[in-house]
């Protein structure tokens, strides 16, 4: 007999997708509300931007437990990129705990120094995010 999952084991791949999903999103209205000064670019961002994050600390929390499950599943090609994986993965967080610290500061306070350096830092973190994942589908692809 089949057993019904509902928490996958390791969580770390369910969780995943939803940081980089609303930090890209997020880092496009930050961008956009350069060009269109209005509070809905600024609000959206707020929202992507903060749910966002706290799916980068749970994705970041998990990826610990996911380890093992790789080394078992892909074998040793997962160690040669798991380092660079986890390391921009750390830099991506931070960069983006910044950006929706600075996001909700710029909403009250609206300065443009900090919207054009938010938009700079956006992009920076969105690079970040797809430098991420490209080190995990190397981790998992790289042998295929």
């Amino acid at each position: 007999m089949y057993a019904l999952y509902i928490i996958p084991d390791p969580l770390h791949p369910a969780v995943v997708h939803i940081p980089i999903a609303l930090w890209l999103v997020g880092s496009m209205f930050v961008v956009l509300s350069l060009f269109w000064q209005t509070r809905f670019f600024e609000q959206a961002a707020i929202w992507m931007l903060s749910i966002g994050t706290i799916g980068g600390v749970a994705a970041y929390v998990t990826g610990e437990d996911a380890v093992g499950v790789a080394l078992q599943l892909y074998g040793d090609s997962v160690g040669e990129f798991l380092g660079p994986h986890q390391q921009f993965a750390f830099y991506s967080l931070i960069t983006y705990i910044a950006v929706t610290v600075l996001q909700v500061f710029n909403f009250f306070y609206q300065n443009t120094y900090v919207r054009w350096g938010l938009a700079v830092l956006a992009v920076i973190g969105a690079v970040l995010t797809i430098i991420t994942g490209h080190y995990a589908g190397r981790m998992m692809y790289d042998d295929v």
